[in-house]
């Protein structure tokens, strides 16, 4: 074999390799999964599939049946009180969590118009007088989602996250902030 053909196969092979060797070695780490699998970002649990805040059963202070449009247009944090053995409402520590949501509410600066705050007690527990005027308060017997549990709400209505008792606010923080910067508002 000549110089001017080795040359040439070793053109020709450094060229396959440059083509097959990536695929070779991403077919082998797909197959092998070497990796640890890492969940995502969010530090609630991610609602899936996708559905819409059922309002059905909902209603205000006043009685009147919860329309679909007040969880469209802003983003909701949303809390279902636990069912007590006496169906009191909120008590302390959901008062506590309340604060906890108005300060995250606060913190998003600018986005914090784009966020509403609902309270969701069992019906005939009446308003707290003192909460403060931006909470919203609504009552159910028979919502259909877990109770004691607080939800990120989209501005079109959707469920995106669920926080189960015990959470770690600073984690709803930021997952509120990389919502509402992803969502262009905050």
């Amino acid at each position: 074999m000549t110089n001017a053909n080795r040359r040439q196969w070793i053109i020709l092979l450094s060229l396959a390799a440059i083509f097959i060797l990536p695929l070779a070695a991403s077919w082998t780490m797909y197959t092998l999964q070497p990796f640890e699998k890492r969940g995502g970002l969010e530090h609630g649990e991610l609602i899936t599939p996708v559905e819409k805040v059922p309002v059905a059963g909902l209603s205000t202070l006043d009685g009147e049946p919860v329309d679909a449009s007040l969880f469209q247009g802003k983003w909701t944090l949303l809390y279902h009180v636990p069912a007590g053995e006496n169906q009191a409402g909120c008590d302390a520590d959901c008062r506590a969590l309340m604060d906890t949501l108005r300060r995250v509410r606060l913190a998003q600066d600018e986005g914090m118009r784009a966020v509403q705050r609902v309270l969701l007690e069992p019906a005939g527990t009446g308003r707290p007088a003192d909460f403060d005027q931006g909470l919203q308060v609504l009552e159910s017997n028979q919502w259909p989602l877990a109770r004691g549990s607080v939800y990120i709400v989209d501005r079109q209505g959707y469920l995106v996250l669920r926080y189960d008792a015990g959470f770690d606010p600073q984690g709803l923080l930021k997952d509120l902030e990389r919502l509402l910067r992803l969502a262009g508002e905050g």
